[in-house]
């Protein structure tokens, strides 16, 4: 990995999409934004759409506007994760989850590459993952990229 020394690191974040695995994944972002990274926190498009139905204006979606008015450098970035808006995740679960193991890495590949080739400012790309997903250390391996496997669950300690 080729870092530029005095250059911000850039960190592309990747939540797994069910309820309890995004907010940690913002959380994150926020907490590196503030240490001096630059973030892309990418979010499926049909996460997106379901929280815009939810709120009555879509302005209100935007959990990184307070942060960004302390100038932080947080971007948002929406991907498709091959399966149309329409099409009902939890009915067909099955299929859902064949198509993202099966082609939801190649869509990944693309915007890596998409975002690492566009930002020739930044320091070193860190993936940051969410640790169910399988792809992440193949991809941060093909585009020389440190790879961070994040996971969600709290801590627990019984006595």
């Amino acid at each position: 990995m080729a870092g530029k020394n005095h250059s911000k690191p850039h960190a592309i974040l990747f939540a797994y999409p069910f309820q309890g695995h995004i907010t940690p994944m913002v959380n994150l972002a926020v907490n590196l934004a503030s240490r001096g990274f630059t973030i892309t926190y990418v979010q499926l498009e049909f996460i997106h759409h379901t929280i815009v139905k939810a709120h009555e204006r879509a302005g209100d979606i935007d959990v990184f506007v307070e942060a960004r008015k302390l100038g932080l450098d947080i971007r948002y970035t929406t991907m498709s994760d091959g399966f149309s808006l329409e099409f009902d995740r939890n009915l067909n679960m099955s299929e859902y989850w064949e198509g993202m193991i099966r082609d939801f890495p190649a869509l990944v590949d693309e915007l890596v590459e998409s975002i690492t080739r566009s930002d020739e400012s930044a320091g070193d790309f860190i993936l940051v993952a969410d640790t169910l997903y399988s792809w992440p250390a193949a991809i941060a391996k093909k585009h020389d990229l440190v790879h961070v496997s994040l996971w969600t669950e709290p801590a627990a300690v019984f006595r």
